[in-house]
């Protein structure tokens, strides 16, 4: 087997007196497509910040590439929730995805080279929205935006790409084009998706873990019961957007 991309060590996060992550272990490798499923507020965006190097736990560390170097994060792409983008900013989608090379740039000043702008124009190809180079953010569809913040992700060449909530605030016609350019994605790097949606699960995933302050691993595709239920400390029926969780009848009356 090949080795982890990303190692989560023994990962704690205590905030305000709260503890958000107890003791999380998680190995990602390059063919993964991983799915971190677990209710609103269980930690699932609190442990791609320390992913990402941008919240410090107290305790534990991750290590990319087998590396504690925070350089190595310039290897992992991110795409955060949709709701959290600001699509009032006057930029154009070229703009907007060169601006993902930043962290490729060591030289100071800080100035685009001929290799950012080239690899911009692949992205914009790769995604099909080369002819939406030129117009502002502000004035493209759901899907259009969705395609572009996936660029911006794209265009550092990461070897993990991050995804927090992907299809959340997006139409289901939207959703469906994402997965099928997470299909296109795939055999080029790991994929790792956060959600608190089981039915949002796409059928290509290969593992699958439940994440509430604990992780829950199950190395294989399949979501079993006892998963479930240790994550969402209840046996659980659904799980949908606006809706925590909805717990089975015979929990109820207890």
């Amino acid at each position: 087997m090949s080795a982890p991309v990303i190692e989560v060590d023994d990962v704690w996060v205590r905030l305000r007196g709260q503890t958000l992550l107890e003791g999380v272990n998680l190995a990602i490798y390059p063919d993964d497509f991983y799915a971190i499923i677990g209710p609103n507020g269980g930690g699932k965006t609190t442990l791609l910040r320390v992913i990402l190097g941008l919240l410090t736990p107290c305790r534990g560390e991750v290590r990319i590439n087998g590396s504690r170097d925070p350089a190595m994060r310039k290897n992992l792409g991110y795409v955060p929730q949709f709701r959290t983008f600001d699509f009032q900013y006057p930029i154009t989608v070229r703009e907007m995805i060169l601006s993902g090379r930043l962290g490729h740039i060591t030289r100071r000043p800080r100035r685009y080279g001929r290799e950012d702008h080239a690899r911009t124009e692949e992205v914009l190809d790769m995604m099909q929205i080369a002819d939406l180079a030129d117009r502002q953010i502000q004035n493209l569809s759901g899907g259009e935006q969705q395609r572009a913040i996936i660029a911006r992700a794209l265009v550092g060449d990461p070897e993990v790409l991050l995804l927090d909530e992907p299809t959340v605030y997006v139409d289901a016609p939207t959703a469906v084009q994402f997965y099928e350019i997470l299909d296109r994605l795939q055999d080029r790097m790991a994929v790792v998706l956060v959600t608190h949606d089981i039915g949002v699960l796409p059928g290509r995933v290969t593992r699958v873990a439940c994440l509430n302050r604990r992780l829950y691993t199950h190395d294989t595709a399949e979501i079993t019961q006892d998963m479930i239920e240790d994550a969402y400390h209840c046996p659980v029926d659904l799980i949908a957007h606006g809706v925590p969780h909805r717990v089975l009848p015979e929990h109820l009356e207890e």
